[in-house]
């Protein structure tokens, strides 16, 4: 390939990014105003009724949105629900990188042939009132 070649595949690419970013822009200016839309028809169709209030512009449907996502939403990254404050870990390896495969691999092996008989023979101890008091 020589370099005249390289230089246009490099051109197409760096087209058609531009190209996806400008896109992505585009549905998401088209999604925000057709959200303002549905807010603008939801709240004029029950509020007046419900509360008594009056009805709003698309502008004013636009900007409760924008104030909705500043007080009740953050900007920026969101986390699904893995993050630290998700609950207990089922083992301490389990998020990625803790534990290697091979280690992954005994735990569970383990888990059957000693953890769980150790589980039970403490929970008989819960239930005959032992536990805790060791």
């Amino acid at each position: 390939m020589n370099n005249s070649e390289r230089t246009s595949r490099r051109g197409k690419r760096i087209l058609k990014i531009i190209g996806m970013v400008l896109a992505g822009v585009a549905f998401a200016v088209l999604f925000a105003l057709v959200f303002g839309l549905i807010v603008q028809y939801l709240w004029n169709w029950v509020m007046p009724d419900l509360f008594g209030l009056k009805a709003i512009t698309y502008w004013q449907a636009f900007a409760l949105v924008i104030l909705a996502k500043i007080f009740f939403g953050s900007f920026g990254r969101h986390h699904g629900g893995h993050g630290p404050r998700c609950g207990p870990r089922p083992w301490p390896g389990h998020r990625h990188g803790d534990l290697s495969r091979f280690e992954k691999k005994h735990f569970h092996r383990y888990w059957e042939e000693e953890g769980r008989a150790a589980f039970e023979e403490y929970m008989k101890r819960v239930d005959s009132g032992k536990a805790g008091k060791e």
